[in-house]
């Protein structure tokens, strides 16, 4: 995994929007009713070519396939694993939803009531291959592809079938570890997607701060053992407090848990600093202990909305953290993706999420000029 060795990398979360033609075709998919597998395929790599041209076009250092052939960032995987049954079972109800009814967001759950296996590992492989033909000869530093982490599956799916959520979260970072090992093994940068480390609000609202932390620790114990064979600089992670405009008053303070996010088995940690609930914290690295080998993907731009954010706002946000942790340890980056679910990847406009992207590499260029000054 590259330095901003000469000047501040750029990069996002993953996920960008789809086409309409392919996100009918996604919908069609994830209720069983896609006719042509191949015209579908054809679709994707259609889609990854074009948003990999997109992201060099905006100047993005470090890019990838926009999530172009998952529906949702997480439940990609009921089409790829088996083990899941079709009841529909309601999330927790969010302490912000508490206080602010108006903002009840209720994704229906799908249990897990059987083990979890790979039946169809053939989409990894060719979700590789679109990737791999759109970014020859791109003029890029490095190209990432993203997974979900095993936490996010138990939350996603809720255990109706493993003795305990142990054994549930040991089961699927075991499945998990073969789509990891092949997107390194493909040569590309893995990227964990985390969002468990942080959304206590979501998934755990009832929970204490000390009962979450060990479920956190849990959790990164789980993905350090899926990540056992790929080499650390190989690896970065994606931490959030979730990708929707909303009232984020009941979101766990980074610095709940920054401690135990730097014990993960990767080198790059991408986090929100942006939005409104989070971007105080970039005071949480004036003492916070950041591994040698590990540098920081701050966001620098807002996903949750559509103002463009000027490039001296980007540039002064980069500059903030790199004057901690040293200039060559930033990658300037996103919140969270544009999006992370085809119902919810047009709240952004897709034309306005390419332009931030290209304010975002505006404002590392400014940050760079008076960095390397």
């Amino acid at each position: 995994m590259k330095r901003s060795d000469s000047r501040i990398l750029t990069t996002h979360v993953g996920s960008l929007a789809r086409p309409p033609e392919l996100a009918k075709m996604l919908e069609a998919r994830a209720a069983g009713t896609l006719q042509d597998a191949s015209a579908f395929d054809a679709e994707c790599q259609k889609a990854v070519t074009a948003i990999v041209t997109q992201q060099a076009d905006a100047g993005i250092s470090i890019v990838n396939d926009g999530e172009q052939s998952k529906d949702n960032f997480a439940t990609y995987v009921r089409q790829r694993l088996s083990g899941f049954g079709n009841e529909e079972l309601s999330m927790p109800i969010t302490l912000d939803e508490r206080d602010f009814p108006r903002y009840r967001y209720d994704l229906r759950l799908a249990p897990c009531v059987a083990p979890i296996k790979w039946q169809d590992f053939s989409r990894v492989e060719k979700d590789i291959a679109h990737l791999e033909i759109a970014t020859k000869g791109v003029d890029v530093e490095e190209v990432f592809m993203t997974a979900v982490s095993p936490g996010t599956v138990v939350n996603f799916f809720p255990n109706r079938y493993y003795g305990t959520r142990e054994e549930y979260m040991d089961a699927v970072g075991e499945v998990l570890k073969r789509e990891y090992d092949a997107i390194v093994s493909a040569g590309f940068i893995l990227q964990v997607d985390c969002p468990d480390l942080a959304l206590q609000n979501y998934w755990f609202p009832d929970t204490s701060a000390a009962e979450f932390r060990r479920i956190v620790a849990g959790n990164i114990e789980v993905l350090n053992h899926a990540l056992r064979d790929v080499p650390v600089e190989r690896v970065r992670m994606h931490v959030c407090w979730g990708a929707a405009e909303g009232p984020r008053n009941h979101d766990v303070p980074l610095s709940l848990i920054v401690d135990l996010l730097v014990d993960a088995h990767v080198s790059a940690l991408s986090f929100m600093a942006a939005n409104g609930a989070h971007e105080h914290e970039w005071r949480v690295w004036e003492s916070a202990k950041l591994p040698d080998h590990m540098v920081i993907i701050p966001g620098v731009i807002d996903s949750t909305t559509n103002v463009i954010e000027h490039p001296e706002l980007v540039s002064e946000r980069i500059v903030r953290y790199a004057g901690l942790v040293g200039r060559e340890r930033v990658i300037a980056g996103v919140d969270c993706g544009f999006g992370t679910a085809i119902e919810m990847m047009n709240v952004i406009d897709p034309k306005i999420a390419m332009t931030k992207l290209a304010m975002l590499s505006e404002g590392a260029a400014m940050a760079s000029a008076r960095l390397w000054t």
